[in-house]
């Protein structure tokens, strides 16, 4: 199943320890995370994780498609109050054996 790695920024006055209404919504919202994950057929393979000091967090996640992680990152809530980023990845050493050898030849 393909990987997506998520990165979620917001605003230091965004952010659940400054702002009263996002604190409600996350804590309202982050113990529906499990079902709603369960119910997209999603799954966390690392984190989430906090970069409190730095106003960030990212996960792993697996699914089937890019629309599927969208999907979650509406309805959990969590794009009202952050930037995300959404990036297809592979392990390295997939890259290195297979799509390396696809790639043109270097420029430099």
């Amino acid at each position: 199943m393909p990987l997506y790695f998520i990165k979620l920024t917001h605003a230091a006055d965004q952010c659940p320890s400054a702002n009263t209404k996002v604190r409600e919504t996350v804590i309202k919202g982050m113990p529906e995370i499990p079902r709603l994950v369960e119910k997209l057929g999603m799954k966390f393979v690392t984190g989430p994780l906090a970069l409190v000091t730095e106003h960030e967090s990212f996960a792993v996640v697996e699914a089937d498609r890019v629309e599927v992680v969208q999907e979650f990152l509406m309805l959990s809530g969590l794009m009202q109050w952050n930037v995300a980023r959404v990036s297809p990845t592979k392990p390295l050493q997939d890259v290195l054996k297979e799509d390396l050898q696809r790639m043109p030849p270097p420029l430099y």
